[in-house]
């Protein structure tokens, strides 16, 4: 199944790579680069550098074909508001 993360702190990172170790299709997008250094060597999985609230930045992450979304940001005003922008997407 395939899969965005929306926010690559302790959980969205550690929630990437287990999906990943399972066989699912992981996106991980964080609007801070370095962030995708907590992401081990061998995380499987892409990464979108960019704000999760903008429609081009989900549409780079394959919003389209997801089976699902998990915001997981440390604001849980935007984890609100970007679920409910992917719903609409």
């Amino acid at each position: 199944m395939n899969f965005i993360i929306v926010g690559c702190g302790r959980v969205g990172a550690e929630l990437a790579v287990r999906m990943s170790h399972n066989g699912h299709e992981i996106v991980i997008v964080d609007q801070n680069k370095d962030a995708f250094e907590l992401l081990p060597a061998d995380y499987r999985g892409r990464t979108v550098h960019g704000e999760a609230l903008s429609e081009k930045v989900l549409e780079r992450a394959g919003i389209a074909n997801v089976h699902g979304l998990a915001a997981v940001t440390n604001s849980d005003t935007l984890n609100a508001v970007v679920s409910h922008a992917a719903r609409k997407i």
